[in-house]
């Protein structure tokens, strides 16, 4: 079991690596630890979120005061929360009003929605549940809105060397990504990097052009989370990802500053369509370990329960 202090120790110490690096201080750490931390537990969004965050430091540590926040979490279906499709309404709120606590000046909640956008925001209860949180804001942008993307490009990528980004990114201080636990067609699963496509443009070069897979890996030359948290209150086991299909209620949150460790262990948590695997056999965080991003060997990552 690894204390508060010893947490906070090993994020500052990845904070040495800001001036090397220029990535963020919680995702340099992740990219460069020998091992990686997954602090989850069981309960509700509302009982276990806080808990998870108080155990890294609190909210605090990852949202500085007047800082804009944007959060990422699966909204791209119009199902109601029960399908597992979409992060649920509670997680989203419980990590917004989290955000606003610890003196966010603005709170974005974004993806770029598959169906419509409008009914996406009612049919999966995260309009009703940011209603009166002042500062939260649903941001919905659309591929057909150029303004509302830029082009990035990356010399390291090997296959996603440019795409166009949510413009919102380069006013962002700290992304959050707050995914579902689903099965995904295409990628075996969708977790927090899979759920990352929501914020580019034109995805479905991805899927045409490219090894799918390593595209996916690749976007975290553009977007670099400083926190995933893991909604498995539900989990879509499959027919992912728009359902409906086999629901199972886990009732548990994990959260990691480490992307890749974070999904590698959300990929424990159930067997999808039907079979049992390790984050490693899931091929993009494979890809993803590969490049350097964090790690996928379960070996490496360690679970802190609270």
């Amino acid at each position: 079991m690894t204390s508060r202090r010893d947490f906070l120790k090993a994020t500052a110490a990845g904070g040495a690596a800001l001036s090397i690096s220029g990535l963020s201080p919680a995702f340099a750490q992740a990219t460069t630890a020998s091992k990686s931390e997954v602090v989850a537990g069981k309960g509700t969004a509302a009982e276990i979120i806080p808990k998870i965050l108080a155990k890294m430091g609190g909210m605090e540590h990852f949202v500085k005061p007047g800082s804009r926040v944007m959060i990422k979490p699966n909204m791209s279906f119009a199902n109601p929360p029960e399908w597992a499709t979409t992060t649920s309404p509670e997680a989203v709120y419980t990590v917004a009003k989290m955000c606003l606590d610890a003196g966010a000046k603005r709170v974005v909640i974004c993806d770029n929605t598959l169906r419509d956008p409008e009914i996406c925001k009612q049919k999966t209860g995260i309009l009703d549940a940011l209603k009166g949180l002042k500062g939260a804001v649903i941001f919905t942008p659309q591929s057909a809105q150029d303004m509302l993307f830029e082009e990035k490009t990356s010399a390291a990528a090997k296959l996603l060397t440019k795409t166009d980004v949510v413009r919102e990114l380069a006013r962002t201080d700290t992304l959050i990504c707050l995914p579902i636990a689903k099965s995904h067609a295409a990628g075996r699963v969708s977790f927090g990097i899979k759920g990352l496509m929501g914020l580019i443009k034109n995805r479905h070069t991805m899927h045409k052009d490219m090894d799918l897979h390593q595209a996916i890996a690749e976007q975290l030359y553009y977007f670099k989370p400083a926190l995933t948290i893991i909604d498995a209150s539900r989990a879509l086991l499959d027919n992912g990802p728009a359902g409906p299909g086999n629901v199972v209620e886990l009732n548990t949150f994990g959260a990691s500053i480490d992307p890749v460790a974070a999904d590698s262990w959300g990929v424990s948590l159930a067997s999808w369509n039907g079979r049992k695997c390790e984050g490693k056999d899931v091929k993009y965080l494979a890809h993803a370990a590969k490049l350097g991003f964090g790690n996928v060997e379960s070996g490496r990552i360690t679970e802190i329960r609270v």
